[in-house]
């Protein structure tokens, strides 16, 4: 089923006008693989540009906003804001026409402004995850939240560098991720109890309302998914090494806001058991739109929810055999002529945390509750 995106560009983040001559469009949203440090999600958007030397399309410029909507859908893909415009003036240029001229500009998620502010040496306190986040947006003057719920003490710290810094190093304390591909001005912080259950999933043969067929599949192993040895430092408090069998040992260091030892103990614990295993496991799964007998590729689970949600519990059915996974990132590419979405995933044993009334999570003697 081909689908039909639209990409609409603003000054002011309220009045939206459309793109024509759109040839190319690659969004990339979340990150690859577990441990992976965030970066900010992005788009890269080609578009004709046959009257631009004459009549420059002055809303094409850094800082303005961008949003990628699918129109057969009606479902919104991504907001942010450009970065760079870069423009490509081809021969010949004849009536005040070039039809060879073309513009690219990629746009960045929220994220991305957080790596540019500097957190001027501020002190902060220890507290919850909430409580922090919340000074976070004060001090910076950048809407970062998260549940009230998310009340994981946070030890105190100075934020001497950026606040994408201090934010990375937030994320890999609570193991969480983010969104911040779904409003050009705000960073979402979801821990990972906060799992959406896909209800739609993916398969090898069965191609319905319910179940999105792939064509590629990847399966894999990576060296930084496979330690012996963990040391978590924590800000303010002694670091803690764990570890199984014996030397060489192969080592993850963590950096840390822990609000203990003791924790850091935990986590170090929790990380030793999720990575001390060899072997191979289902990384990325990779789908074409005009495949689907129904198309759901960008809304996978029911109604409240972001359209592309790092997080998402899903299955992967392959050859006869069930795999539960999460959703790490997505990209999408997209032409005039044809979409694609490709999803990287991690195995529910890297995501064994005990959320009561799942399916798959809730199981008691099946969960790694290290921290």
């Amino acid at each position: 089923m081909p689908q039909n995106y639209e990409v609409e560009i603003s000054p002011d983040n309220m009045v939206f006008t459309a793109l024509s001559n759109v040839q190319n469009i690659s969004v990339s949203i979340g990150r690859q693989r577990q441990l992976d440090a965030y970066n900010a999600s992005r788009v890269t958007v080609t578009l004709r540009y046959p009257t631009g030397f004459v009549t420059p399309n002055t809303d094409l410029v850094s800082g303005n906003f961008c949003v990628i909507n699918n129109l057969t859908t009606s479902q919104f893909i991504f907001a942010g804001v450009i970065n760079n415009v870069d423009v490509s003036y081809g021969i010949p240029f004849a009536g005040g026409v070039g039809q060879a001229d073309f513009l690219t500009f990629t746009a960045e998620g929220s994220f991305s402004r957080y790596g540019r502010s500097q957190g001027l040496n501020y002190a902060m306190a220890a507290d919850t995850l909430y409580e922090q986040l919340i000074d976070c947006t004060t001090q910076s003057g950048l809407t970062v939240q998260t549940l009230s719920t998310n009340t994981q003490p946070m030890a105190a710290t100075t934020v001497s560098s950026t606040w994408g810094d201090w934010l990375n190093k937030v994320l890999v304390t609570i193991n969480g991720r983010i969104w911040d591909a779904q409003a050009a001005g705000i960073t979402n912080v979801v821990t990972p109890f906060t799992l959406a259950t896909a209800t739609v999933n993916f398969s090898d043969t069965t191609n319905n309302a319910t179940n999105q067929v792939y064509d590629q599949i990847s399966f894999g192993s990576y060296a930084d998914n496979y330690y012996t040895q963990v040391t978590v430092d924590p800000e303010s408090f002694a670091e803690a090494t764990v570890q199984t069998g014996t030397a060489p040992f192969r080592t993850l260091l963590t950096n840390t806001f822990n609000a203990s030892t003791a924790q850091a103990t935990d986590y170090a614990n929790y990380l030793l058991s999720n990575y001390d295993e060899q072997g191979q496991a289902l990384l990325s799964i990779s789908c074409l739109a005009e495949a689907q007998s129904t198309f759901k590729l960008d809304k996978l689970f029911a109604i409240g929810y972001p359209a592309i949600y790092p997080g998402t519990q899903v299955t992967v059915t392959f050859r006869g055999t069930v795999f539960n996974c999460v959703i790490e990132g997505v990209t999408m590419t997209a032409t005039p002529e044809s979409s694609r979405y490709t999803f990287y995933l991690s195995g529910a044993d890297l995501n064994a945390y005990l959320i009561l009334d799942n399916a798959v999570f809730g199981k008691l003697d099946n969960n790694k509750l290290g921290y």
